[in-house]
This record gives structure tokens, C-alpha cells and sequence, in this order.
């Protein structure tokens, strides 16, 4: 945490703290300290928008030239026009007595951070899908330039209420010499080749994913703790053991997908961003296929959205997490978030009992058809026998 330093401004105003960055931004979120390497919203008052602003505290991994280089990265990835990507707009430097600081702003964007959404509400797996193809799409962008994200973590994915997202720290990492910046939060999500040698490429980015989708799915990390670099080393040189991990009521498919994306061996994990994207979207037909051949009463995505807070990304994460089972009781009674559901069952009763009421009027016909033949066959031989009688 950062407790104070005079780049920043922090004055009193109706008995709350105000803290201003660069004379500029004030941050928003009134936070009793500043944090590193975090997400706050802020206000320009230059030119009178919202945006968005971290802190970084300058360390040993941090090269001379990062902040020079940043500004170029910033435009790079401001021309690449990607839709996903969180653009920075900013950036200043300070130094102090004891340290260098940096800190870095970035557009608006109206969501919460994907490690928010992962502590509280319950993330259905049709959301956790469309999130990580646009997190693939994104990096894909990126890659076509011959460069890399090398920062990835829950806290820089921001994701709104419709579960679209953007992803903070590009240019980053690019920055620094292709090397992680290794500020706070970013040990765990450091991948085997940035831990071993300082490398980054497609891989760890591929990897870091297959981290933060395990993490969105079974709400823990898949290693121990670990303080130190050699530990975190240690602990993945071990491996995931799968066998002890409760996969009832997960999804197979799915999880062999954040298998293939943890793997590290060459010829069994993914080879590029395209044979992810095709594995989510084969994932996505056929879990749409289940959906379209199961039994209506089963709970729909809208009616589990609904339940589980959908009402605004700040208010999002503060639902407690909600299990099918409940969601299917709160679904049987007559609620807002099911009317479309209800509509469903309905016309498919009524487009039942229309067929057959249709088929039994098919039937009395032909039964009034089959009698109205066998009397007039029957009138022909009554007549034609009595014509005989009386000649």
C-alpha cells in the first residue's frame, strides 16, 4: 500500500478525504490508502471526464526507459482500435526522497473487475465463455503486432453487466523489455517461462488465462500460496492434481479446455490463439444443443442472471454465490425473471393441445367417412335387391 507521497494531494472537503494525483485526478473511490498496481475510478478535472488510474511503485525489474517506452506502447495499442482493450490516456512520473513513482491513466469504463466478480457472485459457465473468447480475441489482436499482454490477471479484466469486458496493462509489460514489471499482485499469475528465464510469449499469456478461468470456476487458486518466486516455481513444477478436485456439477468439456490451456507440454497444450477460440466455440454449439434439447423447467441464463444480481455491475458482486438447485426453487414461483420462460412452457402446451385436437378431429372424420361408406354400400345392395324382387 502506498500511504502517501507529494505527487499527490489530499485535502479535506465536507470531512472526507480527497486525493488528488498529478493536481489533476482526484480519485473518486475515497480510499483510506492507495494500493499498487490497482484499478481506482477517478475524476480529470482538467477535462472534466471519469477515468480510471493505478499506481506503480518503481522496483529492480523496471527498466530506465519504461515510462518513454509506455507512451509509445499507448499509441500502438490505441491505433489497433480493438474494442476490448482498456486504452491508456495517460501517464506521469514523480520522484520522491526514497522512491520512484509512476502512475498510469486510463479511459472509463462502467464494470467491476473480473477478481470482484469471482469473490461474490456466481458466474455462470455461458458467461465465464463469452468473457474468456473476448480475453482470446483480445490477446489475438495484440499478438498480430509480434507482441504479448505478459501481465494478465483477474484484477485488470473489468467486466459490465452484460458481460462485456476490457482488459487494462497492455503496452505494459512491451514496455519493460518484454519483462513482467513484477508489482504487487502479479507473483501468482507469473508463468513458468517468466519465473524461469524472464521470457514472455503466447504461452504465458495462454497459460495465464487457463489460471484465471480455474480461479472463476472453483473460486481458489489451483497452487499453494507461495511468497517467493521459488515457491510459486516449486508449486507448479507439482502440477494440478486433478484427481483430488471435486468436479461434480462442472462441466467436462469445459474443464478439459483450462486443462489444454495449463498443460505445459509442446505437443499436448494449444498452439495458437485460433484452436482456442474453435474449442470455445465448439464448447458454446454444443452446450447451446443441450439447452435447446432439455427440459424448459431447468433454469434459462437470463433467469440465473436475473437471480444472481444482474441489476448493475457494482452491485453485481455483492450476491453470495446461488447454486442451481436454488435458483430451479426460486423458479417456480412467478417472478419478472421468468415470464419468458413461462411464455415458452405455455406456447408449447398450447401448440400441444391445438395437435391434438387436431388429430381427433382427423380421426372423427375418417370415422364418419368409413360409416358413411359401409351405409351407402349397404343402401346399393338393399336397393339393388329389392329392384330384383320386384321385376
Amino acid at each position: 500500500m502506498i500511504k502517501y507521497y507529494s505527487n499527490m494531494k489530499s485535502t479535506e472537503a465536507g470531512g472526507v478525504n480527497v486525493i488528488f494525483i498529478g493536481n489533476r485526478y482526484e480519485i473518486t473511490d475515497k480510499p483510506i490508502y492507495i494500493e499498487e498496481n490497482k484499478l481506482y475510478n477517478a475524476y480529470d478535472s482538467e477535462k472534466n471526464v471519469d477515468v480510471k488510474i493505478k499506481i506503480i511503485e518503481n522496483n529492480r525489474y523496471i527498466s530506465l526507459d519504461f515510462i518513454p517506452n509506455l507512451i509509445d506502447e499507448s499509441v500502438v495499442v490505441s491505433e489497433l482500435k480493438c474494442p476490448y482493450i482498456l486504452k491508456i490516456i495517460d501517464v506521469g512520473v514523480h520522484r520522491t526522497v526514497d522512491n520512484l513513482l509512476y502512475y498510469i491513466v486510463y479511459e472509463n469504463f462502467n464494470g467491476v473487475s473480473l477478481a470482484t466478480l469471482n469473490k461474490g457472485a456466481y458466474l455462470h459457465l455461458e458467461a465465464l465463455i463469452r468473457i474468456s473468447t473476448q480475453v482470446v480475441k483480445t490477446l489475438q489482436a495484440y499478438s498480430s503486432l509480434g507482441k504479448n499482454h505478459g501481465s494478465l490477471k483477474p484484477n485488470d479484466i473489468l467486466v459490465d453487466d452484460k458481460y462485456n469486458i476490457k482488459i487494462a496493462d497492455f503496452g505494459i509489460t512491451e514496455a519493460n523489455r518484454g519483462t513482467n514489471i513484477r508489482c504487487s499482485g502479479n507473483l501468482k499469475y507469473l508463468s513458468p517461462s517468466q519465473l524461469s528465464i524472464d521470457f514472455t510469449d503466447m504461452k504465458t499469456d495462454l497459460y495465464c488465462l487457463g489460471l484465471i478461468l480455474y480461479e472463476s470456476t472453483f473460486k481458489k487458486f489451483p497452487f499453494n500460496q507461495a511468497n517467493t518466486e521459488k515457491q510459486l516455481i516449486r508449486a507448479i513444477d507439482k502440477g494440478v492434481i486433478w484427481s483430488k478436485i471435486n468436479l461434480s456439477g462442472q462441466n467436462r468439456d469445459f474443464i478439459e479446455i483450462i486443462k489444454k490451456l495449463l498443460e505445459r507440454n509442446d505437443n499436448l497444450c494449444y498452439k495458437n490463439y485460433n484452436e482456442v477460440i474453435l474449442s470455445l466455440s465448439h464448447f458454446m454449439y454444443k452446450s447451446q444443443e443441450e439447452l435447446e434439447n432439455a427440459d424448459l423447467s431447468e433454469p434459462d441464463l437470463e433467469s440465473v442472471l436475473h437471480k444472481t444480481g444482474r441489476i448493475s455491475p457494482e452491485e453485481m458482486y455483492k450476491t453470495s454465490k446461488i447454486s442451481l438447485t436454488a435458483i430451479e426453487k426460486a423458479l417456480e414461483k412467478p417472478s419478472k425473471g421468468n415470464n419468458q420462460l413461462e411464455k415458452k412452457k405455455n406456447s408449447k402446451k398450447e401448440s400441444k393441445k391445438i395437435n391434438k385436437k387436431q388429430n381427433q378431429q382427423k380421426k372423427k372424420k375418417n370415422g364418419m367417412l368409413k360409416k358413411l361408406v359401409v351405409v351407402t354400400i349397404v343402401l346399393l345392395i338393399i336397393g339393388s335387391m329389392l329392384y330384383s324382387f320386384l321385376i
